[in-house]
């Protein structure tokens, strides 16, 4: 070897080394990135919240997500550059130990990462070389290689995006289970016409509307919500503006309880559209939506204390359950009572004589309750609602009698709401003439549970008759007639027109969401007994399982959250793609250990060219420009050129096919230029 003269810039290098330190160091560009994209897509699988604020130092949620994207640039720099070395090792690769490559894959490289190359002629005059050439699976594959290269440059930018940068959504932090000591049937009961001793020892008519585990406990909540509807308002009432649509319901509210003993549960459901429709409404099961408040409680404590996070970085707390939910459905019709065919099927209006109907004369509104033979179907109560006597033109006093028959039940359901109608119980048989076939059956001392005497004097009448809680609503909601204010006439609800049919589907709200209410509020009384296990917050096990209802919540809060997705997991597959890549390249390397240090820069590859013979037999005219595909088909070859004299240096030339250099080359380097 030549000692270096002063002017002598470059000193000789090594071409190809088989150093384990050398493929090492070029290995290196790949750890970032793959440590990078292996992180990213384990946070998603996993999912990560990161909060309601991203936890960041900085208060602006702009800057944040902008440090975020900044991020997702610099790992698609990275990626690029990790793809760059993956295409550069190959190009060399086929230059030194290959038959060569084509003119216009020779920068591909470099050029991979421009979409705009793929539809050059330098790309296209490459491919032709597939097929010109030799050995044509494996520049298959360097063509398949460059190509997948460019497309996972392009994409490494939108995936990294996706994958990186957290967005607000919805997250779901787990679930668990609780239970409600006793049995099915206890909870949700298909009878409640029989004895009710421990309701009766905790319940009477006095305190019925007083606590909120008695079949009266929501009558002061429906009494505030009904007195600011009429038979004209409270079928367009305004919707909260917080509310969202619920199962395509037209209307709904809360009900609350006294002292707040039991959480608002929200009635909801829809009215008549027109003359001759029932009304259906809907509403969880109380005893349920106890436990699971308290167990949300619990559970949100204890995850803000395993995560470290404040109640300000959770957002839109919500525990979703599956449980049985009440739903009544009602009909009247003037003077006859509809009978029910099956599940929510009314069919034809029968007449009933009702033994205990007033035929006095008198100033109030009345409704009684009344018990329907087994001709009219499953049915689970009727019911009498009579307005005020008032006298007429001919100087007669009459007033108007409606009859209503009401259909109960249960039925699973999602809450927040996903209803399952089908799986409605307790079942219809046609065939069964049971008092529980396809309904809930009532008896008189659970209904007199449900309507005692109202608390609230809503008349200034001097008799003693007193308004039960049923009553009293339909007063305050205007349907008691005044023969002063003159407020509903008598022929108001004898014409056939949108205010008679108003009215009637007026009616049958209350009574829907009275007896709703009453049996959502079914066996709520045993989730207070303080002996049994149900009361504890921490009630994770059953007692006696084979006397609990278990039951799952799932848990779900909103904010800046990492998370699978469609739209990830296609993200996923391209950092996925280049890990593959990638590692494969680092494997190749060790194994091989070969390599080369030439051509890795623009750079390079020029002055390799300007010290290697000319082409000007191959390369005609290409000084200004190249403008045949056919032109950058000409394969090219780095060779090693003996030198001329023994002392001299050996030194690698660029070739082209048809070019014959004027020294021997040699098809293998000791490794020195």
């Amino acid at each position: 070897m030549n000692t270096l003269s002063p002017s002598q810039q470059e000193p000789p290098k090594v071409v190809i080394t088989r150093s384990i330190l050398a493929a090492l160091q070029r290995c290196a560009i790949h750890l970032l990135p793959i440590a990078v994209s292996s992180t990213v897509i384990g946070l998603n699988i996993k999912g990560t919240y990161l909060g309601a604020d991203m936890m960041s130092p900085f208060p602006s949620e702009t800057i944040n997500l902008a440090l975020f994207q900044l991020a997702a640039k610099a790992h698609e720099i990275m990626i690029v550059a990790s793809l760059s070395v993956t295409v550069l090792l190959c190009v060399r690769h086929e230059l030194l130990f290959g038959r060569g490559l084509p003119l216009g894959l020779l920068g591909s490289g470099l050029a991979f990462n421009n979409f705009g190359y793929f539809f050059s002629r330098k790309f296209c005059g490459g491919l032709r070389y597939v097929a010109i050439h030799g050995e044509r699976s494996r520049k298959a594959a360097l063509i398949s290689l460059v190509v997948v290269a460019g497309l996972l440059a392009t994409l490494a930018g939108p995936a990294s995006a996706v994958l990186l940068v957290p967005k607000s959504q919805p997250w779901n932090p787990g679930d668990t289970e609780f239970f409600l000591n006793g049995s099915e049937s206890d909870y949700w009961p298909a009878d409640l016409s029989k004895e009710i001793p421990d309701l009766e020892q905790l319940c009477s008519e006095q305190n019925s509307t007083l606590l909120g585990f008695c079949p009266a406990g929501g009558f002061l909540s429906l009494w505030t919500h009904w007195v600011t509807m009429n038979s004209t308002t409270f079928q367009t009432q305004n919707v909260r503006s917080y509310a969202k649509e619920l199962s395509g319901s037209r209307f709904y509210w809360p009900v609350s309880s006294p002292l707040s003993l039991i959480p608002p549960l929200y009635s909801l459901g829809d009215i008549q559209q027109e003359p001759n429709r029932r009304i259906s409404l809907i509403q969880p099961h109380a005893a349920t939506v106890v436990m699971l408040q308290r167990l949300a409680e619990d559970w949100w404590r204890a995850f803000s204390v395993q995560k470290g996070l404040s109640q300000s970085q959770i957002d839109d707390r919500t525990a979703s359950v599956t449980f049985k939910h009440a739903i009544t459905v009602a009909r009247y019709t003037t003077v006859y009572f509809p009978s029910i065919h099956g599940r929510f099927d009314f069919a034809d209006s029968l007449p009933l004589d009702v033994d205990s109907l007033n035929s006095t004369p008198n100033g109030h509104l009345s409704f009684q309750w009344v018990h329907l033979p087994p001709r009219f179907g499953a049915a689970s109560i009727g019911g009498l609602f009579q307005t005020p006597w008032k006298a007429t033109k001919g100087g007669s006093v009459s007033r108007i009698a409606i009859g209503c028959t009401v259909q109960a039940g249960w039925f699973p359901a999602t809450y927040p709401w996903n209803i399952q109608y089908d799986d409605r119980s307790p079942a219809w048989n046609p065939t069964s003439y049971s008092a529980i076939n396809g309904r809930v059956a009532f008896g008189d001392e659970w209904l007199k549970l449900l309507t005692p005497p109202s608390p609230l004097t809503v008349t200034d009448t001097a008799s003693t008759w007193r308004l039960s809680t049923i009553e009293s609503i339909f007063s305050i909601a205007g349907l008691a007639t005044d023969a002063k204010a003159d407020e509903i006439t008598l022929d108001g609800w004898l014409v056939n027109d949108i205010s008679s049919w108003q009215s009637v589907s007026l009616v049958e709200a209350i009574v829907c969401s009275v007896i709703l209410d009453g049996i959502s509020r079914t066996r709520s009384h045993q989730v207070f007994i303080e002996d049994r296990v149900a009361i504890q917050p921490s009630t994770t096990t059953a007692s006696t399982p084979s006397e609990s209802v278990t039951i799952t919540a799932e848990f779900k809060i909103s904010g800046f959250s990492l998370q699978g997705s469609l739209s990830g997991t296609l993200a996923m597959s391209v950092l996925i793609a280049h890990l593959a890549i990638a590692i494969g390249h680092i494997i190749y390397l060790i194994l091989k250990r070969h390599t080369p240090g030439s051509c890795s820069s623009v750079g390079e590859l020029i002055a390799l060219a300007q010290n290697s013979p000319p082409a000007s037999e191959v390369l005609t005219n290409t000084g200004g420009e190249i403008k045949s595909s056919k032109t950058y088909a000409h394969l090219a070859r780095i060779r090693v050129a003996k030198a001329s004299d023994s002392c001299g240096q050996d030194r690698i030339e660029l070739v082209f096919k048809a070019h014959t250099p004027s020294a021997e080359l040699r098809g293998d380097s000791s490794g020195t230029e």
